[in-house]
């Protein structure tokens, strides 16, 4: 599909060897949110004294799942061997489906070490210090308070691997990434290429470390594209894992934050059971400062992942000064880099569709509030944002209650509209267009490598006379379409929009008839 490579240096396509673009945060951003589901779905034992058989199903789990992944992109490879038409002897073994099975596997052992000899990965705050309970006069205890709501029995009263000495429970969950990037800065910085002048060529594709241990154990015949070294090589492999484990322990985190919403939820429903005959002010003050309690959760993990995210992009960006960003041989500078701009983004759409209705919600409770004070009167002012909160309605902004004259200019009215677009009908068709697609990630990866691969070997229409190529039915749509305007490469960008577009309506489709591919 030549024309889809013919883009615009817009960042819409990978740098030849050194250098970042935007195309380069797609894969490792698989891997961080691979990363991020571990602690979500693999939990601690809620009965210790019986974990072995619990612990040993979720190692066979894992083992299951990676396997499965790694055959996923086997299968893909040698559908690679007949759209290009050459021999079983020429596979290629690595790919991007076979590094996330990999790294799925290494991670995954480790969470599950850290669960079974280490400490919890999952600790709330106090509920003291949440609820500041010398302010608003809570007197309650957070182990009190985990035996009565049983949130989650695996934070509740336990014994994790005590025999094991404090400092190694603590620093467990650091060993991994501290022993990739050391083995990797050793074979990095120890190895030189035959034929090449010094070692460490990390500049030259022929002469770099990667290629040296891809040539040694794929050889070049096993390799993409039959190169020296292979994007998804063997020494990349050891720094794309951490780019799983930010993400692990960004998921842990986010774990950590569940457990804290759910057990201030199920405090503050014990507290209304407890005030069935309170007045609605009583009730309404008591869930503003179960909301602002919500948001002060919510926006204290956010900042602290969005922080967190920016100084690991700055520390990519400043060791890239010696150690160049290279996503084909995957440098640790572009690990540590590609992992702050994926838990930047994640902090960013957390705050945008999740936080961000709490803070609204506040609002309006703030509002009402308001309004109790004022003898159920409430001011002009706040008259027109009620409406607003309650209604979202462009028209019936302009029409306020009887008593309140509100007269806007029409460039307002249009700007309300607008607003309301974005902040609803917008918000909706992204959280549609990102849930359908994570629901089938995997499965929706395979069909646009099956379906732009069978579409190459489909011809669309007669061979050309001078060369006697054959165009294929993927170029043919090309140059009907969008190929057939003068735009330069704006047209390839298009098309691959497109081409996208397709996958989505596939993704929603089946999200709609819940039919999931799960691994």
């Amino acid at each position: 599909m030549k024309p889809l490579n013919n883009l615009p240096r817009l960042g819409t396509e990978h740098p030849a060897w050194i250098g970042f673009t935007i195309a380069d945060t797609v894969f490792p951003s698989f891997l961080f949110i691979t990363g991020c589901t571990l602690p979500l779905s693999i939990r601690a034992d809620p009965n210790p004294t019986a974990s072995s058989h619990y612990y040993r199903r979720h190692v066979l789990r894992v083992f299951r799942r990676s396997l499965i992944i790694w055959l996923l992109g086997v299968i893909l490879n040698l559908y690679g061997l007949v759209q290009l038409h050459v021999k079983a002897d020429l596979f290629r073994w690595p790919g991007v489906l076979n590094r996330i099975g990999f790294c799925y596997l290494v991670v995954g052992l480790m969470h599950i070490l850290i669960l079974v000899h280490g400490r919890p990965v999952e600790k709330p705050l106090s509920i003291s210090y949440i609820l500041r309970s010398q302010q608003f006069g809570f007197e309650t205890d957070s182990k009190e308070c985990f035996e009565k709501q049983d949130v989650d029995a695996s934070l509740s009263k336990q014994d994790y691997g005590e025999s094991w000495p404090w400092f190694l429970r603590v620093t467990l969950p650091y060993y991994l990434p501290i022993w990739c990037l050391i083995v990797w800065l050793i074979c990095t910085y120890s190895v030189q290429v035959d034929g090449c002048p010094r070692r460490a060529m990390v500049h030259d594709p022929e002469c770099s470390p990667q290629a040296y241990f891809d040539l040694l154990i794929f050889s070049r015949t096993h390799t993409y594209r039959h190169l020296a070294f292979d994007p998804e090589g063997s020494l990349s492999t050891l720094t794309s894992i951490l780019n799983v484990w930010f993400g692990w322990f960004i998921g842990c985190t986010v774990r950590s934050l569940n457990v804290q919403v759910k057990l201030l939820t199920n405090e503050f429903q014990v507290r209304r059971e407890a005030r069935t005959g309170a007045g609605d002010q009583e009730s309404l003050v008591e869930e503003v400062l179960e909301q602002e309690s919500l948001v002060r959760i919510y926006m204290e993990h956010v900042g602290r992942w969005f922080w967190w995210g920016i100084l690991w992009m700055f520390t990519g960006w400043v060791f890239s000064l010696g150690l160049p960003l290279s996503k084909p041989s995957w440098t640790a500078t572009f690990a540590v880099l590609s992992s702050g701009v994926s838990q930047t983004v994640l902090s960013v759409l957390f705050y945008k569709f999740d936080v961000q209705p709490k803070i609204k919600r506040l609002a309006q409770l703030y509002l009402d509030n308001q309004g109790l004070h004022s003898n159920y009167h409430p001011s002009r002012h706040c008259q027109h944002n009620l409406l607003v909160a309650h209604t979202g309605d462009a028209e019936q902004v302009t029409t306020p209650p009887a008593g309140t004259r509100l007269n806007y200019s029409r460039a307002l009215n249009v700007l309300v509209k607008v607003d309301y677009f974005l902040r609803d009908w917008f918000r909706r068709s992204i959280l549609v267009v990102l849930g359908s697609m994570g629901r089938n990630a995997i499965l929706m990866y395979m069909c646009s490598e099956l379906l732009q691969g069978t579409c190459s070997l489909i011809p669309g229409g007669p061979a050309d006379p001078a060369t006697g190529e054959v165009t294929d039915l993927c170029t043919t749509a090309f140059n009907k379409t969008w190929g057939a305007l003068d735009i330069g490469g704006w047209a390839s960008l298009f098309y691959s929009m497109g081409f996208a577009a397709l996958h989505v309506i596939l993704a929603i489709f089946l999200d709609h008839k819940k039919w999931y591919f799960k691994v």
